[in-house]
């Protein structure tokens, strides 16, 4: 035994999934052929051509690319499908809850109405549940590239329908330089009003919104991708002070070329300011890595200790946007776990 198998048997959390992508390509072409897409291009090269880039995706293009590729989609029960088959592949890593984001506005424009496409997400995430016991709540992601369709989605996010539908947030997705933060301040605004958590990146592009600019307009719950955070002590300072926590995807950075490997990434030093890291996934399916993958490559190239890979599940836990009592009955199952796998795992390690 060893700590990666401990990592790999471990209980897990992921709470930073945009769904588009996490969908297994295979499936995606399976249900693009079941459903006869070639047929929808002018030409079949136009088609051929956006198969050729989800296999083998243009970080510049990527936005296009999931877009794309996630209409191929179109029917309620193929939405159900793909929330089920990367549930399973949650399962085989022991995750045991995802907050998965998706960007609902594809779906309505290809005519489903907002009901339709919740109602086909849970249909997915009840059949999970009660097939591998992993269970999914959902963020609602307002594209960057669309301020206009962001009150649309925020109203949906912040409906009875959502709410008791697993709506549990709301996010922003996409480029910065798409539109500056203050488009979708109204957005957020009515998220707060209803206590809807409120997620967004910083610092993912040079030259983006200042850090005190999108605190102010979003006053987030919690903030991804903080790629240039190492650098702004009073930014980290006031993550601290509102016990606001990061959910890093280191992924994101190898896979844009911004570093090589792990090794590069600020991990160490973020952990050792204090920050609340939580490792997640993200687009599992795009940058070629689990959860399970980063966790192990976090302590093999970062310099993280299976202890502080532990606490960032069990932190996991608490930051979630579970019910509370959900909350305690899973941080004192994972607790117990924790306790047996390390005892089976690592007791020859740690001697």
């Amino acid at each position: 035994m060893s700590v990666e198998t401990f990592i790999q048997a471990m209980p897990k959390v992921d709470l930073h999934v945009q769904l588009e992508g996490a969908v297994s390509r295979d499936l995606l072409l399976m249900i693009a052929e079941q459903n006869d897409l070639a047929s929808t291009y002018k030409k079949r090269k136009q088609y051929d051509d956006w198969v050729a880039l989800l296999r083998e995706p243009e970080p510049k293009q990527i936005d296009e690319i999931l877009l794309e590729a996630a209409g191929w989609v179109r029917h309620p029960e193929d939405i159900a499908r793909v929330v089920y088959d990367y549930g399973v592949q949650l399962a085989k890593q022991n995750v045991k809850y995802a907050e998965v984001a998706v960007n609902a506005a594809i779906y309505t424009d290809l005519g489903l109405t907002f009901q339709q496409v919740l109602e086909a997400l849970n249909d997915g995430a009840d059949r999970l549940q009660r097939g591998w016991k992993v269970r999914m709540n959902w963020l609602l992601s307002m594209p960057r590239e669309r301020p206009r369709k962001s009150d649309d989605i925020s109203r949906w996010a912040t409906s009875v329908t959502a709410q008791k539908g697993n709506v549990v947030g709301l996010s922003l997705i996409g480029r910065e330089s798409d539109q500056p933060i203050a488009q979708f301040r109204k957005a957020f605004v009515t998220a707060a009003k209803k206590d809807l958590a409120r997620v967004t990146h910083v610092y993912s592009e040079p030259d983006s919104d200042s850090f005190a600019t999108v605190m102010e307009q979003v006053q987030p719950t919690r903030v991804t991708d903080a790629w240039g955070l190492i650098e702004d002590d009073e930014a980290i300072e006031y993550l601290k002070e509102h016990d606001i926590p990061v959910l890093l995807a280191p992924m994101r950075e190898i896979f844009l070329s911004r570093i090589d490997s792990l090794t590069d990434y600020p991990l160490r030093q973020l952990l050792d300011k204090g920050v609340t890291v939580i490792l997640s996934s993200q687009m599992p399916e795009i940058y070629g890595a689990t959860l399970t993958d980063v966790l192990i490559r976090a302590v093999q190239e970062s310099g993280i200790t299976v202890d502080e890979v532990q606490q960032m599940m069990l932190d996991a836990v608490r930051y979630s946007l579970l019910e509370s009592e959900d909350k305690k009955a899973m941080l004192e199952d994972f607790e117990q776990q924790l306790a047996a796998l390390r005892e089976e795992h690592l007791s020859g390690e740690m001697e």
